[in-house]
């Protein structure tokens, strides 16, 4: 199942222009959500950091090691005519279901290079990837748990079904925020508003750290700048 929904172009570029952590406190001001759900927990890190900021549709797909028995076909050609079905730029969202994700990596460049020419931008996953050098020069985003050396062999399967990530569910069509930091997911009912959002947490922030690094700091005084106590 894919998700018909495409980020207009004014949206990505200033998506783009954005931390993710200022996008996750922006968030916070619009209560769309509870303030514990939303992101993906730290087990999935960010491979590159010097990539910037990756923004894009979710891609989901279940993933496993098929230990003992041939791997499933079926799975790996659906990411692939999903994919190319999908409105871009997508990232490929990978549920380990293998249960030793430290022992199969679930895509390195060959893969990375058809993802890329059908649209996808990077992916993230709970369990492994390989061909690190390679993948980072093409400036293809990896969020993972760990390189692994070996494909093992890896199976795809339930493609567009929801997977959960380290606490977070993430859906097939969610739009995806990730830096160095980590990845949260931006509701697309939060769009119209993000801007001043984020406007909002940028100046509170830029107070806060004008009163902490000024001459005339004391405690007491910046908790009458955040409003403490009041």
């Amino acid at each position: 199942m894919t998700d018909s929904r495409m980020l207009a172009d004014t949206d990505l570029d200033y998506l783009r222009s954005v931390d993710s952590p200022t996008i996750a406190n922006a968030l916070e001001r619009l209560d769309l959500r509870d303030r514990s759900d939303g992101y993906l927990g730290g087990s999935v890190g960010c491979a590159f950091p010097e990539l910037g900021v990756m923004v894009g549709t979710a891609l989901t797909v279940t993933v496993d090691n098929a230990v003992g028995r041939p791997a499933r076909q079926d799975g790996y050609w659906a990411l692939w005519e999903a994919l190319e079905q999908a409105s871009g730029p997508t990232v490929i969202v990978m549920k380990d279901a293998s249960g030793t994700p430290s022992r199969v990596a679930y895509a390195g460049e060959i893969m990375v290079t058809l993802a890329s020419r059908l649209g996808a931008i990077g992916i993230v996953t709970d369990g492994a990837l390989r061909d690190v050098a390679e993948v980072r020069a093409r400036g293809f985003h990896y969020f993972m748990r760990y390189p692994v050396v070996s494909h093992a062999n890896f199976e795809l399967s339930k493609v567009g079904d929801p997977v959960h990530l380290d606490g977070q569910v993430v859906h097939t069509g969610d739009i995806l925020h990730g830096d160095a930091n980590g990845v949260v997911i931006v509701p697309w009912e939060s769009l119209p508003s993000i801007r001043d959002a984020v406007a909002g947490v940028q100046a509170a922030e830029r107070r806060d750290l004008d009163y902490i690094d000024g001459p005339d700091f004391t405690l007491e005084g910046y908790k009458q700048v955040r409003g403490y106590g009041r």
